[in-house]
């Protein structure tokens, strides 16, 4: 009895706040128990799982981390539905939008301890501060896990075939005659592609234009006013619809996959997209691999701003009914304190999974890969060229955390005002005022997580 009151009064207390450091393990069980770690899909979230469980078996015996995938669009549903039925997951792996919606919404616990213990500040990356992961309102509720920039992606023999220059300073004029140039070289290829379906895929992908042209959809600066309708966002959607007319008739369906499968096919001589499609071409068509090079994406040629879509990951953790807090966030330290780990998280899907510590991503596991030996300026662009450029929705140009974002991307506002547009053959202001009135609802709806 003592000894299960002496754990139960451990479990409350959470980490010791001195030295950085974390407490001793919680006691170990008799009976197994399974925590839950939530992770959108991809075999990186089943590899972090294994380092939880090396943890679990010295110090936790009876404990066990079962990874499970979920899309991140998801989370905020079927978290909602666990929290009612009290078994929440014990950790979760999500992009930062949809961190700051749910530590607006008060239900997840403070990661400060953790990232301490890890001394996450010190080791990220140059470029990146924890805030950037999920904080809200100066309190820190996500762990740094991993970043991907969606970025320009050339096949550059498909680029000298038709005479075009390099890349490296192309503006959006040159990405459309470019673009052109290679539809009318390659008979039944497609010039660029990119995601345009009602998907987040497509959200991440108009976004990108929408900041480069100099729009924004909210602006924290004025309590989160909704901006949408703005001059910029009528360009960038004015130009999506130009650049359809060298893309895949498709594009208006397609989502994450579809567009890899686009080029790593040989059926575009470019796209936007991550780090993804150069490792699905290496396992699968070399000869495209061979000429795939990636590039920061095309300038907009009045603010000559190149904004990249960023996935910026990291692990949160459900407050309420979770009786894994203790063991988790000493497990997540143990993983996180590991360049081995760290290592092996992210060639698990090279490199698709962006290594946010300076340790982890000077590691020779990582500059060993054969990927970086073959294609060093292509991966250097993407785990460190383009984080000048990072950005996502939940931290618009870097003016201000916003909880609203998650929202909009659960109902696919950006993308369905592009299906208007190119489905439904809508005039692009009338389009864009509509979502315009959709991000107001949003706002409205949701005042509450504004504070």
């Amino acid at each position: 009895m003592t000894l299960r009151m002496t754990r139960r009064a451990a479990l409350a207390s959470g980490l010791a706040a001195t030295g950085g450091t974390l407490a001793a393990p919680a006691y170990a069980q008799t009976r197994e128990r399974v925590a839950r770690v939530w992770g959108e899909p991809g075999p990186y979230i089943g590899v972090f799982t294994n380092g939880l469980n090396e943890w679990a078996q010295r110090n936790a015996p009876g404990l066990r981390f079962e990874s499970e995938q979920i899309a991140w669009d998801a989370v905020y549903t079927k978290l909602a539905t666990d929290l009612a039925a009290r078994r929440p997951p014990a950790l979760i792996s999500v992009e930062s939008p949809i961190a700051y919606q749910l530590a607006a919404e008060g239900l997840l616990e403070p990661m400060q301890d953790v990232n301490q213990a890890i001394r996450a500040r010190e080791r990220l990356v140059d470029g990146f501060s924890i805030d950037d992961f999920g904080t809200w309102k100066g309190t820190q509720y996500a762990v740094p896990l991993h970043h991907q920039g969606c970025l320009f992606i050339m096949q550059d023999d498909v680029r000298q075939e038709a005479g075009l220059s390099d890349p490296t300073n192309w503006t959006w004029t040159d990405l459309l005659n470019g673009a052109k140039a290679i539809q009318a070289k390659r008979q039944g290829s497609a010039g660029f592609t990119m995601a345009l379906g009602r998907n987040l895929c497509g959200d991440y992908h108009i976004q990108q234009l929408i900041w480069q042209a100099g729009g924004m959809t909210w602006d924290p600066a004025r309590s989160f006013e909704t901006t949408f309708n703005s001059a910029a966002t009528i360009e960038a959607y004015d130009f999506i619809k130009e650049l359809y007319g060298t893309m895949p008739r498709s594009a208006v369906e397609f989502s994450f996959l579809q567009v890899v499968d686009q080029h790593v096919t040989g059926r575009t001589g470019s796209s936007f997209y991550w780090g993804r499609t150069m490792g699905r071409a290496f396992d699968e068509a070399k000869p495209i691999y061979e000429k795939m090079e990636y590039y920061l994406n095309p300038a907009h040629p009045r603010t000559g701003a190149r904004w990249s879509w960023t996935d910026i990951n990291g692990f949160i953790m459900p407050r309420q009914n979770n009786p894994f807090v203790r063991e988790a966030k000493e497990a997540l330290a143990h993983v996180m304190n590991s360049t081995d780990w760290m290592v092996r998280y992210s060639t698990s899907l090279f490199p698709n999974v962006g290594p946010v510590f300076k340790d982890q991503a000077t590691a020779p596991g990582i500059q060993q890969h054969p990927m970086y030996q073959a294609k060093r300026r292509s991966v250097d662009v993407i785990f460190t060229g383009f984080v000048p450029h990072a950005c996502n929705s939940g931290h618009e140009l870097k003016k201000g955390i916003n909880p609203l974002a998650g929202i909009g991307h659960g109902r696919n506002v950006w993308s369905q005002v592009a299906q208007r547009i190119l489905v439904n053959n809508e005039n692009t202001r009338a389009a864009v005022e509509w979502g315009h009135r959709q991000f107001e609802d949003i706002r409205r709806e949701n005042r509450r997580l504004l504070g």
